[in-house]
């Protein structure tokens, strides 16, 4: 088993993401439309913290329903930075794909960004990448 791999044969590179200054309704329909779990919030190209569709329950917004009156209000009350996660687990991008599972392993969550020397999103690694990929192993 290759654990010692590069994280480039695991993490999806230039995964879809949120400006820091978006309404959350963007974030909510970027969760939704590419059916996703974690959406990294960056400011330019620089992460600065992921939104989950757990937060987005956490704060009674339901994130796979299309609603313009609760879009509406949701983008008038709260900004991204309320809602995003800030404290983040992330790898350099020179990373194995057994350092992605060990932060996997230690974080909240089930994904970890992939970020460069200047802290840019250059991919991310969720749980199921790790699990597919050693289940590809023979």
């Amino acid at each position: 088993m290759k654990k010692d791999a590069p994280v480039a044969e695991v993490m999806t590179p230039h995964p879809r993401s949120v400006q820091l200054n978006q309404q959350i309704s963007d974030a909510r329909a970027a969760l939704t439309d590419g059916n996703l779990h974690h959406l990294p919030v960056v400011d330019g190209r620089r992460l600065v913290g992921i939104i989950s569709t757990t937060d987005l329950l956490e704060f009674g917004f339901q994130p796979h329903n299309s609603h313009g009156d609760l879009d509406t209000y949701i983008n008038q009350h709260f900004q991204i930075s309320q809602i995003m996660h800030k404290e983040l687990v992330t790898i350099p991008n020179d990373s194995t794909v057994r350092d992605a599972a060990r932060a996997l392993t230690t974080g909240a969550r089930h994904a970890v960004p992939v970020v460069d020397e200047a802290q840019n999103l250059v991919g991310i690694v969720t749980s199921t990448d790790i699990i597919s990929y050693f289940l590809s192993q023979k």
